[in-house]
């Protein structure tokens, strides 16, 4: 079952489409047991979480490079000791 938000959201936005398109959107959404509102809010956390994404920790992923630099020498390392034995 879907959750339903419980907390009541006075903020709105306004987006304007012919009647035709709204009908059927609203269709399409009450078809699959939604509200407007709960999908649009579906897309707009996507949207705003994507974004997050966008602009990478470059100083974190340099880090975590070095990390497994290291550890693929030492594993390379062990290899060599152990082909040589």
């Amino acid at each position: 079952m879907v959750k339903r938000q419980t907390t009541k959201l006075n903020n709105q936005i306004i987006v304007r489409m012919d009647d035709e398109t709204k009908e059927a959107f609203m269709d399409k959404v009450q078809s699959e047991g939604k509200t407007a509102s709960e999908l649009i809010m579906g897309w707009i956390r996507s949207y705003l979480a994507e974004e997050r994404h966008e602009t990478p920790d470059l100083t974190k992923m340099h880090n975590e490079l070095e990390n497994l630099k290291q550890q693929v020498a030492l594993i390379q390392n062990e290899l060599l000791e152990k082909t040589a034995a």
